[in-house]
């Protein structure tokens, strides 16, 4: 079995004299190799007992590693850039300084991410505890989300509309850590970014049992945060989103993704508008000049030819929205998108019913030699897992069918149910085309075809397409 990594907790703290000490002493009573797992503390200019209660720690635990990093205060997301440029572990995990670590934590962290190398963050479900640790609630996931169970692998957008990922839960790769780090200013919030970066790159998973506990103690930054507090908190979450969208690559989100997106963003400021009795409260510092922005984003795609699709204005939309939220064109864009992406998706698949080897033919080149098709059946007789696709789509329809039945039956295949033939017939859409060459493994002409892509084959090679088909299909 290959040796367990090394991992960094890291710990930021600012006047947390009175917590401190258990979440500390909580990593140390982890089931893991304690040779093998450090505490990194940063105290961000506490002006409490802090870094007293750090120091005595460290004393009491001599030989392990417990390092404390002093610096002027700087803000949360200082602290943990600073403890991630301290840390030399394999694997980074998140403790905040007023949360506590279950005993199995590390280890099934470690677990889970040794178990799914595609797999870049693992989180888990917390325990809700009082200040004095008074058990409050046995789920996070059951409290905040009603039992709603986040999702596994793929999670980018789902993290773009909302957080879901706890920060003393979190562990990630510290492989990964250039998409991370360092974390840039304008973040508020070190947990989500971490999930919201490495979603970009590779999968998310989570353990539904809660390993560690959350605090609510009253003075918490986010949690229990409610009217004045919570109305800071949700346009800090608006800030961080409207952020994300300007400045991150949006290529892998599709039109629907793309919507639900901007439907968790709406969410987020209805919200913020329901913590206040007040309708007169501003939702975002974008200035007067986001309307101008926008704009020029907008224009810069369309010079660029980049909303010739809905998948690619949908995500232009998305960008400019996020400069200027208040745009109600850019939301009915948006939606007009991803209605057009769906009408685009029930277009008819070209090569339904095709067998598991597809190789395509141009029906004009076809139609003028007659020893193409023949010699393409005296290759695939009695074969059952090839498809001879004929793409007539740049034909005349009628003209088309009639000359292919004709083809056919010259050369005898009427009524082969071992050579399969599957005739492109009417003009294709060019998500049509795609989805056609997509399904496609090798072209079939008289002559062979530079500059594709895809195997070009020709009668003297037939030998070599049924070997690739063969191996292709296991036959």
């Amino acid at each position: 079995m290959a040796e367990l990594p090394t991992v960094s907790a890291l710990v930021a703290a600012y006047n947390y004299e009175r917590y401190v000490g258990r979440a500390i002493e909580s990593a140390l009573a982890q089931d893991y190799p304690p040779e093998l797992l450090e505490i990194v503390v940063i105290d961000d200019g506490s002006t409490d007992a802090t870094a007293s209660v750090v120091k005595d720690l460290a004393r009491q635990h001599d030989g392990r590693r417990i390092s404390l990093v002093r610096q002027a205060n700087a803000g949360l997301t200082a602290a943990v850039n600073r403890a991630i440029a301290e840390a030399r572990g394999e694997i980074l995990a998140i403790l905040d300084a007023d949360d506590v670590w279950l005993p199995s934590k590390t280890r099934r962290n470690v677990e889970l991410l040794r178990a799914r190398p595609s797999v870049g963050l693992v989180f888990s479900d917390m325990a809700v505890v009082g200040a004095d640790d008074q058990l409050l609630h046995q789920s996070l996931f059951a409290w905040a989300w009603s039992g709603w169970r986040p999702p596994r692998g793929e999670a980018f957008a789902r993290l773009l509309a909302e957080n879901f990922v706890t920060a003393s839960s979190i562990a990630v790769r510290a492989s990964l850590a250039t998409e991370f780090a360092p974390i840039p200013d304008e973040i508020p919030y070190p947990d989500w970014w971490l999930a919201t970066s490495v979603a970009r790159v590779a999968e998310l998973d989570y353990d539904d049992a809660a390993l560690a506990l959350y605090r609510l103690h009253g003075a918490n930054l986010t949690g229990g945060a409610t009217g004045a507090g919570a109305l800071r908190e949700r346009r800090k979450d608006l800030a961080f989103q409207l952020w994300c969208l300007r400045h991150l690559p949006l290529e892998s989100l599709s039109t629907e993704q793309a919507v639900a997106v901007w439907a968790g963003i709406e969410q987020k400021a209805r919200l913020a508008l329901a913590a206040v009795e007040s309708p007169f409260v501003s939702l975002t510092d974008r200035g007067a000049g986001a309307r101008g922005q926008a704009g020029a984003i907008v224009t810069q795609a369309e010079r660029a030819g980049g909303l010739d699709d809905p998948q690619a204005e949908a995500r232009v939309m998305l960008q400019a929205l996020a400069t200027d939220p208040y745009c109600l064109d850019y939301r009915a864009r948006l939606s007009d998108a991803d209605r057009r992406a769906r009408e685009l998706a029930a277009l008819p698949d070209p090569l339904a019913g095709s067998r598991r080897f597809v190789a395509l033919v141009d029906a004009e080149e076809l139609l003028s030699d007659d020893g193409l098709l023949t010699a393409f059946a005296a290759e695939f007789g009695d074969s059952s897992d090839v498809t001879l696709a004929i793409d007539a789509s740049r034909l005349e329809a009628e003209q088309a069918v009639g000359e292919l039945r004709s083809l056919v039956e010259r050369c005898g295949l009427v009524g082969r149910e071992d050579i399969h033939l599957v005739a492109v017939v009417g003009a294709l859409h060019a998500i049509q085309r795609e989805r056609m060459l997509a399904t496609v493994r090798a072209l079939y002409a008289r002559t062979e075809l530079a500059g594709s892509t895809l195997p070009s084959f020709t009668p003297a090679s037939l030998p070599v397409l049924h070997e690739l088909a063969a191996a292709a299909t296991g036959a």
